[in-house]
């Protein structure tokens, strides 16, 4: 006789019923919170994406004149830092994006556009204690790693850009919705690097730059006096001098000719960089060869360079060398990188480069992250 009775049909149905059941559950919340989880990682990407784009397309307005719309900069640059263009292109830029199937917001609580210096070393705010202080236009003194920034911040909770991301397990299982938000800085920096063909081939004293340039300002000295060394000025505008020639020129009133990489005494050579630039890329710390002479030549053939231009933007290489260029004739190493706007060159017995440093500039392929001479390298993310 069979000691063991076998379930009956019945029960056995029941079981694998409440089994099923169970398993489809499981399955099912699985699956939602696998469509969650993906739709949070997308929604997410597409905020971060919105938040950079429009923090790189102010940054690039931040060195620009202002367009005659109300948001958008030219490609000519502007004498000074122009923030408050910066942050209105910023701002129309997020309208052109879209998160979670929705177009982000030109304005609202939402969206948090400010401008000011960034500490590059901390990650944070010129002279602020976290991320997520203040910017400020008027920070002092700038340092080698305080550049100018705008940082945009976006937001998705409620009554900022549609609302928190919806959840579907929230649906089914109770809980909330995920609000979200993304941060982005992007910065111009003053440049340790610079193409081929950038320079022209004349090294300037850094202790001149220290007579007429504002360090805590980034920005150059402005004239008091209306003559300056027989020089007519502007009062309220840069100061307008002559680079002379070391030989004829004081100690940090001088520059002197450079043949860059190239150990040579040639003004033939320096001709050729005259009408070409340095022939290979330059950082700070590379070294620069000082040439000796006057160099008469020299100027007669920047000028004629020169001749079809009213006013030049020239970008140089600064040494520092506080006793004087004179009979230096060695390699000494670049220091910075700055902008020195032309007016008047002459050769024969005046043997000068006249006008002034000029700041607001971004140079085209600059790299890195140098002192502060005025001159800044393409918007890049910083944050």
């Amino acid at each position: 006789m069979n000691k063991f009775t076998p379930l009956t049909w019945p029960s056995q149905q029941g079981s694998i019923a409440v089994l099923f059941a169970g398993l489809l559950l499981v399955l099912t919340g699985f699956a939602v919170l696998a469509i969650d989880v993906g739709r949070v990682f997308i929604v997410r990407g597409e905020m971060q994406n919105a938040a950079d784009a429009a923090a790189l397309a102010g940054a690039n307005c931040l060195t620009r004149q202002s367009a005659a719309d109300a948001t958008n900069c030219l490609s000519t640059m502007a004498p000074a830092l122009n923030w408050t263009r910066a942050s209105a292109k910023s701002q129309a830029q997020l309208s052109q994006n879209q998160a979670d199937n929705r177009s982000i917001a030109s304005t609202g609580a939402g969206q948090v556009i400010d401008v000011g210096y960034w500490d590059l070393v901390n990650s944070r705010p010129s002279g602020g204690s976290s991320l997520t202080s203040p910017l400020s236009t008027t920070f002092s003194p700038i340092g080698a790693y305080d550049k100018p920034a705008i940082r945009v911040k976006v937001s998705k909770a409620v009554g900022q850009n549609g609302g928190p991301i919806l959840m579907l397990t929230r649906l089914i299982y109770g809980g909330s919705d995920v609000p979200m938000s993304a941060t982005s800085v992007a910065v111009v920096s003053s440049p340790a690097a610079v193409l081929a063909g950038s320079l022209i081939p004349m090294a300037i004293n850094k202790c001149l730059y220290d007579t007429y340039w504002n360090s805590a300002t980034n920005s150059p000295q402005t004239a008091t006096a209306t003559i300056l060394n027989g020089v007519s000025q502007v009062v309220g505008q840069p100061w307008v001098f002559r680079i002379g020639s070391a030989y004829h020129y004081g100690s940090c009133d001088s520059g002197q000719w450079t043949s860059f990489d190239v150990n040579t005494n040639s003004a033939s050579y320096i001709k050729g960089l005259i009408n070409n630039g340095n022939p290979t890329a330059l950082s700070i710390g590379d070294a620069t060869y000082i040439q000796s002479g006057t160099k008469t030549s020299g100027y007669n053939d920047l000028r004629s360079q020169l001749a079809t231009q009213t006013g030049t933007d020239m970008l140089v290489p600064v040494v520092n060398y506080p006793t004087g260029l004179d009979g230096v004739q060695s390699s000494i190493p670049i220091v910075a990188f700055a902008m020195f706007h032309i007016t008047d060159v002459q050769g024969g017995s005046g043997k000068y480069i006249e006008g002034y440093f000029t700041g607001g500039q971004s140079v085209s392929g600059a790299s890195g992250i140098g002192p502060s001479y005025g001159i800044y390298t393409p918007p890049r993310l910083a944050y």
